[in-house]
């Protein structure tokens, strides 16, 4: 996947007019820091000048900064933004003065207390009393201030009991303390955070926002915060820049520079896809996005498997006909197979683990009429203490097992068992999951056979007396030359019509997949079930919230700008009254993803 390279100016929201009223604290103009990296390693300054006599010095620029322009006005309280390596420290330095621009100037109007690398200006073989003073020295305090306020930093940054311990048996946040209390004991016009407030326990970080609160409040201190967390950001600033590979990228008011970068900073992509993605962006707000995009997700795997069951049609007490379907959820390759096992017996598919059975399944399940169980895997998977276990919680029930050491043996015990009523046969390798969650909807719908290659390369006799049974008309590879070679495949019997489905990367095989059920099935006003390409575990029993349901499923990398493309694109072209459905928690799915998604149905204008 190409990386971004689009450094474009986006937009500004500053209110120009209003700004030119306010007394401008630090002048950044059209700044550009340019370093100078070495294409050689010298191990000698013997080498090195003999490298210089020679002309044979070489060195390579990294630009940095590359013509950074703006004015921090009194009273702002700025958030710097950007992917590591963007040249917001770098920035910072140049306004506290440890670093002079290589081009551009920066005019600073006012006292600067920085905070820009935890323990500079500490030596760490003094205690915290000597450094407190020292600290204090380098940064323009005399000793009489210091003595005067000592008892105050000291309070604020709770080590006085350790005091007198050298500062090089402190950890990294206790030092944050003692380094944040020294510069913030004088009331300066502008103090400078880089990354601090990320160190530390919760409620010192907590105490040191309400400190900067008090400095931006009670005494318009100007404030610059560096930090990767955009939540912190919108807390405390009221403006954000955005700074990508050292270009200026977008500069406002913190809600709308933090969603941009929530969305877009640092992702890889097309410049195309980005241009989409942001166009889409510039749409007005879904009012409830809540209701406009059905979110399914539990705490983790297995429950997000228990979710799935209850909003599927056997969550109706009258469609569970008793029968039920358990996987291991540490292997996905068996629920896949599962989930085409649940759909042979017309039963839900849930995930237990290897010695015993999660509560929220066990609740799940709780007076309902279980009488058989099916279990998907041998006993290395599913032991037999999970079978007492569920004889214990199932009293009377039925417990069955399709047996295997592998994948590929459980398919086999599967075929050999279930049969299918369909003529569709798959065949992929263990771990290919995300095709297979792309091709349920069609492999569902057609009762296919799920197959496993034992190794890569190889159908072993076993796996061909199945293909060649003369049950299958067609047979769906999914895999690339490395697991399917076009020349294994080509050993099978003409009456077996072969389709390779295989893609450059998870979004271009969902793409092809999805094409290709197109052609085959009509599905519009289908539901779109968005998943995560990035972790496929909260849909692994996703055949049972499929089955019934006319649905595409769509893989989104919500680091990846050509798939967030590629799901806008489609769910676009779907139109405005398509079911929207997502599955996976706020970790894959932050709720500027899900408004993506529902901006996504409206026509743009």
């Amino acid at each position: 996947m190409p990386e971004v390279v689009n450094t474009t100016f986006l937009l500004s929201t500053l209110d120009e007019e209003a700004d030119a009223q306010l007394e401008t604290m630090v002048a950044i103009e059209d700044v550009s820091m340019v370093f100078n990296m070495a294409s050689q390693q010298l191990n000698s300054l013997k080498e090195y000048a003999i490298a210089i006599a020679r002309h044979e010095l070489r060195f390579k620029e990294f630009r940095a900064l590359d013509g950074i322009s703006f004015d921090i006005k009194r009273g702002d309280v700025y958030g710097i933004m950007g992917t590591n390596g963007s040249g917001k420290s770098t920035l910072l330095k140049i306004i506290a003065g440890v670093l002079e621009p290589t081009e551009g100037r920066c005019v600073i109007n006012g006292s600067i207390a920085p905070l820009i690398e935890l323990g500079a200006g500490f030596d760490l073989e003094l205690t915290a009393r000597e450094n407190i003073y020292l600290n204090g020295a380098l940064l323009g305090y005399s000793k009489e201030y210091i003595d005067a306020h000592f008892d105050e930093i000291v309070e604020f940054a709770e080590v006085e009991q350790f005091l007198d311990m050298p500062m090089k048996n402190y950890s990294s946040g206790m030092i944050a303390r003692v380094a944040f209390a020294v510069a913030t004991v004088v009331v300066p016009d502008i103090l400078i955070v880089d990354e601090v407030l990320a160190v530390g326990d919760f409620m010192f970080q907590q105490k040191c926002e309400r400190k900067i609160e008090s400095l931006i409040k009670d005494h318009q201190v100007t404030v610059l915060i560096v930090s990767h967390s955009t939540g912190q950001v919108e807390r405390l600033c009221n403006k954000v820049v955005w700074i990508e590979k050292g270009h200026l990228r977008a500069i406002g008011d913190a809600e709308t520079v933090c969603t941009l970068y929530r969305m877009l900073g640092g992702h890889t992509g097309s410049n195309e896809a980005e241009e989409l993605v942001y166009s889409v962006m510039q749409l007005p707000d879904v009012e409830d996005v809540d209701e406009a995009v059905n979110a399914i997700a539990g705490d983790d795997r297995y429950g997000s498997a228990v979710k799935l069951f209850e909003r599927s049609r056997f969550a109706d007490p009258g469609a569970f006909a008793g029968t039920l379907v358990l996987a291991p959820g540490s292997q996905s390759s068996l629920c896949m197979l599962g989930n085409h096992v649940a759909k042979r017996l017309d039963a839900p598919l849930l995930l237990v683990k290897e010695n015993g059975v999660p509560d929220i399944v066990a609740r799940a399940l709780d007076k309902r009429p279980v009488k058989k169980i099916v279990l998907v895997g041998g006993r290395r998977h599913l032991s037999e203490a999970l079978e007492a276990k569920l004889h214990k919680l199932f009293e009377g029930a039925a417990i069955e097992r399709i047996d295997g050491d592998s994948p590929h043996d459980v398919a086999l015990a599967a075929w050999g068992t279930l049969g299918s009523s369909g003529t569709t046969a798959v065949l992929t390798w263990d771990g290919c999951t995300g095709d297979i969650l792309s091709l349920l909807p069609c492999t569902l719908e057609r009762d296919a056979a799920l197959f496993y290659l034992r190794d890569s390369g190889v159908i072993d006799e076993a796996l061909r007396e199945a293909l060649e049974s003369g049950r299958f008309d067609t047979l769906l590879a999914v895999g690339g030359q490395i697991s399917l070679p076009d020349a294994v495949l080509a050993t099978l019997p003409n009456s077996l019509a072969v389709e390779r489905l295989c893609g450059d990367n998870p979004t271009h095989a969902n793409r092809l997949i999805n094409d290709w059920i197109d052609q085959r099935i009509d599905r519009s006003g289908s539901e779109i079930v968005v998943l995560s390409a990035v972790d496929e575990s909260d849909a692994l029993a996703l055949g049972t919230y499929l089955r019934g349901r006319s649905c595409r499923v769509l893989f989104e990398d919500a680091d990846d700008l050509d798939s967030i493309a590629q799901a806008v694109t489609v769910v676009r072209e779907s139109g405005e009254d398509c079911p929207l459905t997502v599955v996976g928690g706020e970790a894959l799915f932050e709720e500027a993803d899900k408004m993506l998604l529902a901006k996504s149905r409206r026509k743009a204008g």
